[in-house]
């Protein structure tokens, strides 16, 4: 496994990548360097083809004005360049032999020694020979001065090829660098950016609340180690979530115990009094009496079974599962459970929800939720608030959602169009809520409650509920004149058995 993860690390691509490209271009400076030292040597083989060139020239000038007048001292000049030209040859007998070929080169140092011999003898011969000795040295020079120029029109020429070939070199030197960096761009995009593309795109539903384990968009090590990171992250992250949503409504339960407790000793108190009375006149009391009192205890005693199966079925700890269920009736089980803080003082509750309404929802969860907002609005109110529950299909062409609201989360769910969903909107004529602290009620322990009254879970806990149906909520609060709290969750489909009943 660990051979498999170092074969496909990214790093190793990416080290071999540049590796290449290092190599091919060091290999082409490599190869561009010998042509510039093969110019520089072209260039001198220039300038010794010249200086020859130059030395043959001077000596036929000096040897025409040696003929012309007799200068001993145009002898003595014509002299000294032929044997330059020959020590020039000599020197750099390799380079010129290159150019012109080893025999063409010993030929023309052998005609400047002839021509320094006969330039030599020139001086003892008798007048009536001078002529043909004339003769001779200028066919010499001629030959010498032939072979310069030929020599130099060769070197031209090679200079000149081998200056097209460099520039071919340099730009194909130059495509195949560019391509090479192409090639590794290509490849990193590949390694890295769509790769990072595909994380994207995963880390966005992420930011949506969807808590999916990222997938590796690559098998290099580096994506499937930050991938198995941060799945382990998010997995603790779940578990931290379930334990902080279980700790809430275990703190919900605490304050619902009382209000069962109030809502048991009712039936508790009927069953015990039906039951004496059934003891004291059992002899004596007709079958219709007796028969009363014991349907006044059964009918006690499934009233006292429905409260505490309330509270069980609230308090019981169970995986998230949406399910088809009846609005009305969610409403109906939070009121009954949060009876006794609604009774307390002047709280009154309107609830305007029809049987119709269905919504497709873990149904613990949003009594959690509900639970949460009442509680929320009633300890605001201080024992004397209006509490209005509206329940409707929502549109998103009629939609109060943009007016004026503070939208927390997600909020796709308003342009949806293939999505349905049910709009609940919660009003109550509370003490509202400061401007300033309206975007910071629905962060994890933000709450104004005086110590011990609260920790600020409520309605972190509802935003993640609302997150985690795919949701969406909002909230508008005015201080001094309540607040509305909107809730938008995904419509079930009606049944048939529903539509006839209806």
């Amino acid at each position: 496994m660990d051979n498999s993860l170092r074969l496909n690390s990214l790093h190793r691509k990416i080290t071999h990548a540049f590796a290449l490209v290092v190599l091919i271009t060091a290999t082409l400076g490599i190869i561009a360097l010998l042509d510039l030292m093969f110019l520089e040597r072209q260039v001198a083989e220039g300038k010794v083809v010249s200086g020859l060139n130059d030395s043959i020239l001077e000596m036929r000038r000096f040897e025409k004005n040696l003929f012309l007048y007799a200068d001993k001292e145009a002898h003595y000049q014509a002299d000294m360049h032929a044997t330059q030209s020959i020590q020039i040859l000599k020197k750099n007998y390799d380079s010129v032999a290159s150019i012109s070929g080893v025999a063409e080169t010993d030929q023309v140092i052998q005609v400047l020694q002839q021509y320094q011999t006969e330039l030599q003898q020139w001086l003892s011969v008798p007048a009536v020979d001078k002529k043909i000795s004339e003769d001779r040295i200028r066919a010499n020079g001629h030959n010498a001065y032939l072979y310069s120029e030929s020599l130099a029109e060769k070197e031209r020429l090679m200079l000149e090829s081998a200056i097209r070939e460099s520039r071919w070199f340099l730009m194909i030197t130059l495509l195949i660098i560019g391509f090479s960096i192409y090639l590794v761009g290509h490849r990193l995009i590949k390694f890295t950016v769509k790769p990072l593309k595909k994380l994207q795109r995963q880390l966005i539903h992420l930011g949506e609340g969807k808590y999916s384990h990222l997938l590796s968009p690559s098998d290099d090590q580096e994506f499937i180690t930050f991938t198995d990171a941060f799945n382990r992250m998010l997995k603790e992250l779940e578990v931290r979530q379930k334990r902080l949503l279980h700790a809430e409504k275990l703190a919900s339960l605490g304050i619902l115990a009382s209000g069962v407790a109030h809502e048991l000793n009712n039936p508790l108190s009927n069953i015990s009094t039906s039951c004496q009375l059934l003891i004291e006149e059992l002899n004596e009391a007709d079958q219709d009496q007796l028969y009363h009192w014991l349907k006044q205890i059964d009918g006690e005693t499934l009233r006292g079974q429905k409260i505490v199966r309330a509270l069980l079925d609230f308090g019981r700890q169970k995986d998230f599962e949406t399910q088809r269920h009846q609005l009305s009736q969610i409403i109906a089980d939070t009121q009954f459970m949060l009876r006794k803080m609604l009774n307390q003082s002047a709280n009154k509750m309107e609830v305007d929800v029809a049987d119709s309404l269905y919504v497709q929802v873990d149904n613990q969860r949003i009594q959690q939720l509900f639970i949460n907002l009442m509680q929320n609005a009633l300890h605001a109110g201080g024992g004397s608030i209006m509490l209005r529950i509206k329940a409707e299909k929502f549109s998103a062409d009629n939609s109060d959602m943009t007016e004026d609201v503070h939208i927390v989360g997600n909020s796709k769910c308003l342009t949806s169009d293939h999505n349905q969903f049910v709009k609940i909107t919660l009003t109550d004529d509370g003490p509202g809520i400061a401007s300033e602290n309206i975007s910071r009620i629905f962060d994890p322990f933000y709450t104004t409650s005086e110590p011990g009254h609260g920790v600020g879970l409520g309605l972190y806990i509802v935003q993640e509920i609302v997150n985690e149906h795919d949701g969406c909520l909002a909230i508008s609060s005015t201080l001094g004149q309540g607040t509305k709290v909107i809730i938008l969750l995904p419509e079930a489909i009606t049944s048939q058995e529903d539509q006839s009943n209806e």
